[in-house]
Formats: C-alpha cells, sequence, structure tokens
C-alpha cells in the first residue's frame, strides 16, 4: 500500500491545484495527530513507571513545536 500512496501523493502534487494538495497534507497531518493521540500516548501511560518523566517529556515535547511553529511564522512576516 506504501508505494501506491506515494504514486497518488506525487501525482497530486504534480496536477492538482494547490488546494488539493494543502487538504491532503492536512488530513495526513490529522491521521498523524490522532494515531499518535489513541494509539502510542496511552500505551506509555499505562505503565507507571516514570511517569514524571513521561509527563514532562510530553509536555517539552509540545512546548518545541508550539516555539518552533512560532519562530517559524515570525520569519514569514519578515
Amino acid at each position: 500500500m506504501g508505494p501506491i500512496g506515494v504514486a497518488i501523493g506525487m501525482a497530486v502534487n504534480n496536477f492538482a491545484s494547490p488546494l488539493v494538495d494543502a487538504v491532503m497534507l492536512a488530513v495526513v497531518a490529522g491521521t498523524f495527530v490522532y494515531v499518535g493521540a489513541t494509539e502510542v500516548i496511552p500505551e506509555e501511560w499505562e505503565d507507571s513507571e516514570h511517569k514524571w518523566k513521561k509527563f514532562f517529556a510530553l509536555i517539552s515535547g509540545i512546548v518545541s513545536i508550539f516555539a518552533i511553529t512560532q519562530y517559524t511564522m515570525s520569519l514569514e512576516s519578515i
């Protein structure tokens, strides 16, 4: 299924409008966030060992992505 998805993505990128490309990117990003939020994070929280380390790692990751997003947005306004 992977190579088929790559071929479809390349075709859409080459022949479709930028709006279709943006919609596909939003769907892929949403799927990624959904899988992370419903599969990966709850599985890590099942084991109570190192609970606080996991919590602070999760929060620091969220804050890091937020900071990077804010920084790149400030670069676009220059």
